[in-house]
């Protein structure tokens, strides 16, 4: 089987459930490789669960995630773990873990029996927390840090791993604007310094459509559009799709499209 002639990660007739209910319904999608991937949609309607389906987090009830062409579930663990970086939403470390211990935990993919720790693991470690402006409290334990903090010591983890597909689910959780900035800006420079590959959940619709190539918009465990931001970012989509009055027009700064949102009282304001 040709590797070039697969996507890197697609899903064929996906289905993920939870507790026998399905929440992602017989789902065809492929990631462009290389490119910044942003899943869009309102609360509980699949997001995050289909990003834990193609981490192998979450175990299809039917289809199959594929890798290059092969079945996530026919790949060791340890070769997933190579390729594919997961940041989940609420991760959770055992206490007293400090933020340095956390970043190396990122490296336990490319350790074996004949390999143990090495000077490249510490220059990884040390270029993912640089990244993350998270050394200046690397001896930290990780439950004494801001939420904020603690964010960017999980995606510091993420980036150790070096692997060539990051999926995050709503990294800029708890962050306040400056570091949300940051760390979008952080995935862009991963994504043209590395090639990366990155798949992201995000809430905030505008800040979807300035950093990503693609955008997927979920309705209800499918996809209601997919494409570049310009094509996608519709005032017909959103009001559909998040039952939102609104007007869409061009960010003046980025060139790409941004939603205003349109609340009951503005409209009932414009009406007269």
């Amino acid at each position: 089987m040709n590797k070039a002639t697969h996507p890197i990660l697609n899903t064929q007739k996906l289905v993920l459930s939870y507790d026998k209910i399905d929440i992602i319904h017989g789902l065809d999608i492929t990631i462009p490789k290389g490119k910044i991937t942003a899943l869009i949609g309102p609360n509980g309607c699949g997001k995050s669960t289909l990003l834990r389906g193609m981490a192998r987090l979450l175990k299809p009830r039917g289809g199959s995630v594929y890798l290059d062409g092969h079945a996530l579930q026919q790949l060791p663990n340890k070769d997933i773990a190579k390729r594919l970086g997961i940041l989940p939403q609420g991760p959770v470390a055992p206490e007293g873990l400090t933020v340095r211990e956390l970043v190396a935990q990122g490296r336990y993919p490319h350790q074996n029996f004949f390999q143990q720790w090495s000077k490249k693991d510490e220059q990884a470690i040390k270029e993912a927390m640089t990244m993350t402006n998270t050394l200046t409290f690397a001896d930290r334990p990780l439950e004494s840090l801001s939420g904020g903090q603690r964010q960017r010591a999980w995606i510091a983890m993420t980036l150790a791993q070096e692997t060539e597909i990051f999926l995050l689910d709503e990294p800029t959780t708890f962050l306040d604007l400056s570091h949300q900035i940051d760390v979008m800006d952080l995935l862009i420079d991963l994504n043209v310094s590395r090639g990366a590959t990155i798949v992201v959940v995000l809430h905030d619709l505008n800040q979807a459509a300035r950093y990503a190539d693609y955008l997927i918009v979920m309705k209800a465990g499918r996809v209601y559009a997919e494409g570049e931001p310009r094509n996608v970012m519709t005032s017909r989509t959103i009001k559909d799709v998040f039952e939102l009055e609104n007007q869409v027009i061009t960010d003046p700064v980025s060139g790409t499209p941004l939603c205003i949102p349109l609340g009951r009282h503005k409209l009932e304001a414009l009406a007269h």
